[in-house]
């Protein structure tokens, strides 16, 4: 296990920690009775999920090959618009299915409640990391570089993978139950990391990894289940993901 992932794992379950601590105090304001999603027919609606989750990956391919938005000086606010682009089909289904968003686990009320607190949480996880992994780089050079505007790009694909995951999520568990949701959903995006790694040329033990990923999936997706609420989970979401670029000294 590297010290990447071991930081980030303590990390990441320092986040859950800090919410459950938030929502015993703040739970009759602010997540004391999510919206439910009740659909006719659950296995429908998951079908019509994996159809956005294949155009998702469709407009990915077009990302690649340069076909969105032409962005030759790397503008990150035009980045930002294309990751937007690529994920549409999540709020496209939600618009053309009449769904809530909550169904996608965005609450109306209390947003900026609700992303100040993520940010919050964000910050003291990220102490955790720095504290718990012994190469990291300066703790005030890491936020500098992670709360920067040029990554805006990369806040913005986070936030809409988070709602893409809770997509799937919440049409998955209405069939089939939330605890086999968990595990499937954790292993399918870590999963999802495979032919990247291989590409890079990643080892075997290396791959084992994704053992981790899927394991701090599994405690995520528990705990971001509970809240129903994206808003202030993709703060620490996005906060954490930079440190794979930001968190070492080396």
């Amino acid at each position: 296990m590297t010290k990447h992932y071991t930081s980030l794992m303590v990390a990441y379950a320092t986040a859950a920690v800090l919410w459950l601590l938030f929502n015993h105090f703040f739970r009759s304001r602010l997540w004391n009775k999510p919206v439910e999603y009740h659909p006719q027919k659950p296995y429908l609606e998951f079908i019509f999920a994996i159809i956005a989750v294949v155009a998702i990956l469709g407009i990915g391919q077009l990302y690649i090959k340069g076909m969105l938005f032409p962005n030759k000086n790397k503008l990150p606010i035009i980045d930002a618009i294309n990751q937007v682009l690529i994920f549409s089909p999540t709020l496209i289904l939600v618009f053309f299915r009449k769904h809530s968003l909550d169904s996608i686990w965005l609450p109306k009320a209390s947003i900026i409640i609700r992303i100040s607190i993520g940010l919050f949480i964000a910050v003291i996880s990220l102490i955790v990391y720095w504290m718990v992994r012994e190469d990291a780089a300066p703790l005030g050079k890491i936020m500098l570089n992670i709360y920067n505007p040029k990554n805006i790009s990369e806040l913005a694909q986070v936030f809409m993978e988070d709602i893409t995951i809770a997509m799937i999520f919440v049409r998955l568990s209405k069939w089939i139950g939330n605890n086999w949701t968990i595990v499937i959903v954790a292993t399918l995006f870590a999963a999802g990391h495979i032919p990247s790694m291989i590409a890079d040329g990643y080892s075997l033990v290396e791959l084992g990894s994704l053992i981790i990923d899927t394991a701090i999936g599994v405690l995520i997706l528990s705990v971001i289940h509970k809240s129903k609420d994206v808003w202030w989970f993709f703060v620490v979401h996005f906060t954490l993901d930079m440190t794979q670029y930001f968190g070492s000294a080396l």
